[in-house]
Formats: structure tokens, C-alpha cells, sequence
């Protein structure tokens, strides 16, 4: 069946291509058809292709219980494709087994999908959200991008949620600690009356265990519940494809939604319950705290800052344990023997010191750009010299701590340049932060550095018209905004 699943997982992808392709050869096309964009239905009332397909996938698993994942998911296809490629380097990768990070899924499902709900009930002044009676069909867009990372983002999905996850936690790593759609697919899967059953013929062998790639434990399930009750098996039917004896199949069945699935029961737990709760206080500090939004200006999307938070807790605790231990291994590698580091081990140890060290120094970049960013904001309503210059000193300590310059702090460091009147630093510093990001965030910088394009010397009318736009496009009747696009008429632009 892998090869066959192989081949479906490469035809999505086709599908995927020329999705993009149409969009770039007409200019418009299907919104994303990506379970993410399900927010925006219930954040701003837009019923787009995410949400239907999200609605429709639920509803078939229900039946046919958790088959998207398995055969149509392309993070699934990233992680089997570095599986295999594991596999071929020697790389057996161990399935991690925890009581608490696998409840991840259901937080970050939570967060994205639930919490806008209750935001909207605790506050409803703050962030209305539409009624559903006022929801509307938007299946097209011109913008099919916008939503989705850029290439240094991109490729950092890659490495972290392909080969990272699945090398230091197991072959489907991500599926299992950090995807919010499979904590809903795995509700679902627990009454859909389609599953993988046994008949006697099975002598007990343990071949169906052995490819499973979704870490469930195959040949004791179907032993005593005379089918798969864990909601983490995909359908991918390796397990029926490779019995000796025929003995497994896919067909109807009781459901048993409250059965404790083989691999979650208590002797199997990798961690004691103090190194759970450690691991995961790490996982939600590094996620939401360090890495979640950081880096390059791109921001890092919510679900790669979920694996890289993953990870970091897992090397958290491993650097404890290789501290404490005199005997240690790890994804079948030596790291200590008889209280004596291996090779791998000092490897490891420096591995560990570099990422967890790069994970801090993420976490401090942040919590100083923030803080650059609302005192510069606060500087609307009082802006004294005085209080400039010192929010001009933040900003520079920020970007001399940052391994890249953020452009979020270039551009509220350029405003600050701007009310100390100096402009030729301002607009350098508005310029890098627009290269960079390719758009500036606040109203006021927009206006700023179009007030600057707009000086004959410069020679940059066009950017200034696009700026400006911009802006009269979120803001209507801004003062401003109007007093530079009649410039710009004048100028015949």
C-alpha cells in the first residue's frame, strides 16, 4: 500500500500545482483549499473552499474514520517522504511516547478555532465576530498567497516538521504532538463505524506493528478489541497489505469511542510525570513566548512555531537527563555510558547547548521587539524629546541583539527617527523595513515614507501613489492620506 499511497499523496500535489498555476496565469482563483482558512469563516463570516473542505472531512471521517490524513494530507506526505529518506541513511526513527504533549493538538485546535468564540462572548465589543446567519460564500480570490509563508519559512516547514520531527520523534512526529485538524479527525474517528478489524486467522505475528507508521501498537489492538480503537491510525493499510495470514481488513465494525488505545497506556509513557509537566510548560513557552512570530520579519507561522516548540522541549529534557543520567540513548544512539559521554554524546551535548542557547536568545529578540513596539505606539498621544530618544535607544539595543534585523522594529524606528527630525535616517530605516517585509504595518509609516518618495529629487512618485492607497484603502477619510493623494493628483500621479 505505500506505493500506491505514494502516488495518491504525488497526484494531491499535482493538484496543489496547478491550483497555483491557475492563479498565476488568470490572476484569480479558488481560495486555499487548506483547513487553516477555516478561521477566516469564523473570524470575518467568509465561507471559502478551507472551511467547506474542512466540513466535508470531518463529516467522511465519521464514517470512514481518520482516512484524510493518511492519503491526502501533504504535511503527512512530508513526513513519510523524510521518513523514507531516514530509512535509507540507516535512520530508524522511535515513535515518542508522552501523556501530555499529545494533548497539544487539541490546545493549538483550541486556540485557532474555539478561543476567537469565546474572545467574541468575554468581549464582544473588542472583537465582534459575524453571526452565522451573516456568514457569506467567498470560494475566489486574487491574493491566494497571502496567507501562506514565505520561501525562508517555507523551508524551515521543511526541515523542522519533516526531517526534525520525524528523526527525533517518530514517523508521523508532527501528526501525533502538534496537527490542530487531526485533534479533530481523531474525535470523529472514535465513532465512525468503518475500521480496521481482525479475524481468527491471526496468529499474533507482530508484522502489522512493524510498518505501521502511525505508532500504533496494531497486533495488540485487534487482540483485544478485535480492531484498531486508536484514533491515531491513518487507514493507510500497510498493516492490511503486508498480514502473512490475510487476517486484517477494512470494514464495519462496533465503534469503541471510550477504548484506551495500546500505546497510551501508562507502561508505555516515555516520561514521569514531573518531566511531563516539564515538557510540557517548555512546549507552550517556546511556542507562544519565543518563536512563534519571530524571526526574518516573515513571522513564524503558528503551527512550525509548534514543532520548533516540540522540539525544544524534548532537548530541554534531554540535556537535563544527559546531565543527570550515567546511562543514556536516544533515537537508538549512545549518548553515555557507565557515566561517561560517547562520541554522539559530546555531539549531542553541544547540539543541545547551541539550540537551547539559540531558543533563549530568540525568546529575549522578542520580548524586546514587543516592548520597542508598544512604547513606540504609546508615543502617539505624548512624544517629547526626551521620550523619542529613549524609545530610539530601545530600538537600537533591539536590533543589536537580534541575529537579523527585524523590519517590525526598522519600522517603528524609523517613526521615532521622524519625530526627532531626522529624516534621512527615517526614511532609510522605512526602506529597509519595507524591502524587507515588502509592506510597513502602521498607518503612519505608510504616510511617512510616501511623504518621502513624493520629493521630485527622489524620483519614487509610483511608491508613493502605492502607499498611499494603501492606506485610503483601510482608511477612507483619512486626513492625511487625502492631503497626499490630492498631491499626488497634482503631480500626476
Amino acid at each position: 500500500m505505500g506505493r500506491r499511497r505514494a502516488w495518491v499523496l504525488i497526484a494531491v500535489h499535482g493538484v496543489i500545482l496547478l491550483h497555483v498555476l491557475h492563479w498565476w496565469l488568470t490572476g484569480s482563483s479558488v481560495t486555499p483549499v487548506e483547513p487553516s482558512e477555516a478561521m477566516q469563516t469564523i473570524e470575518l463570516g467568509r465561507i471559502n473552499a478551507g472551511f467547506l473542505l474542512f466540513a466535508g472531512l470531518i463529516a467522511s471521517t465519521l464514517v470512514f474514520g481518520r482516512w484524510f490524513c493518511g492519503w491526502a494530507c501533504h504535511v503527512v506526505a512530508l513526513q513519510d517522504l523524510c521518513g523514507w529518506l531516514l530509512t535509507r541513511a540507516g535512520l530508524r526513527p522511535r515513535p515518542l511516547r508522552s501523556r501530555l504533549l499529545v494533548l497539544g493538538p487539541w490546545v493549538v485546535a483550541g486556540y485557532m478555532f474555539v478561543w476567537p468564540v469565546l474572545w467574541h462572548w468575554l468581549a464582544p465589543d473588542e472583537k465582534p465576530l459575524p453571526a452565522v446567519s451573516e456568514w457569506e460564500l467567498h470560494l475566489t480570490t486574487e491574493e491566494l498567497w497571502v496567507t501562506f509563508p514565505g520561501w525562508i519559512m517555507a523551508t524551515a516547514t521543511f526541515v523542522v516538521v519533516g526531517f526534525l520531527i520525524v528523526w527525533w520523534l517518530g514517523a508521523k512526529g508532527f501528526c501525533t504532538h502538534g496537527c490542530p485538524y487531526g485533534a479533530f479527525f481523531s474525535l470523529a474517528d472514535r465513532v465512525a463505524p468503518m475500521r480496521i478489524k481482525v479475524t481468527d486467522d491471526c496468529e499474533k505475528c507482530g508484522h502489522c506493528t512493524s510498518v505501521c507508521s502511525s505508532n500504533v501498537r496494531v497486533h495488540e489492538e485487534v487482540a483485544k478489541h478485535g480492531q484498531i480503537v486508536d484514533p491515531g491510525c491513518m487507514k493507510c493499510l500497510d498493516c492490511v497489505s503486508v498480514c502473512p495470514k490475510d487476517a486484517l481488513y477494512f470494514g464495519a465494525a462496533k465503534p469503541q469511542p471510550f477504548a484506551i488505545s495500546q500505546q497510551r497506556i501508562k507502561a508505555r509513557a516515555d516520561f514521569s510525570w514531573p518531566e511531563e509537566i516539564a515538557l510540557a510548560l517548555v512546549a507552550f513557552g517556546a511556542t507562544q513566548y519565543a518563536f512563534r512570530d519571530a524571526w526574518f520579519g516573515e513571522g513564524v507561522p503558528l503551527l512550525l512555531a509548534v514543532g520548533v516548540g516540540v522540539v525544544t522541549a524534548v532537548f530541554t529534557l534531554l540535556l537535563w537527563r544527559l546531565v543527570r543520567r550515567r546511562e543514556l540513548k536516544f533515537q537508538h544512539t549512545d549518548f553515555k555510558r557507565d557515566g561517561r559521554f560517547t562520541r554522539a554524546g559530546w555531539l549531542g551535548l553541544a547540539g543541545l547547548l547551541l539550540w537551547l542557547g539559540f531558543a533563549a536568545h530568540t525568546f529575549v529578540a522578542q520580548r524586546q521587539r514587543i516592548a520597542v513596539v508598544e512604547s513606540v505606539l504609546a508615543l502617539r498621544d505624548g512624544a517629547t524629546p526626551a521620550r523619542l530618544a529613549a524609545a530610539l535607544g530601545a530600538a537600537d539595543g533591539a536590533l543589536a541583539w537580534d541575529l537579523v534585523d527585524d523590519p517590525r522594529v526598522q519600522e517603528v524606528r524609523g517613526l521615532v527617527l521622524r519625530g526627532l527630525s531626522r529624516h534621512a535616517d527615517a526614511e532609510q530605516s522605512l526602506l529597509a523595513a519595507l524591502n524587507a517585509r515588502g509592506r510597513l504595518d502602521y498607518v503612519e509609516a505608510n504616510l511617512a515614507l510616501a511623504a518621502y518618495a513624493m520629493d521630485p529629487q527622489r524620483g519614487r512618485l509610483d511608491q508613493a501613489r502605492e502607499l498611499v492607497d494603501i492606506v485610503l484603502t483601510q482608511s477612507p477619510e483619512h486626513r492625511v492620506g487625502r492631503m497626499l493623494d490630492a498631491r499626488l493628483q497634482q503631480l500626476g500621479k
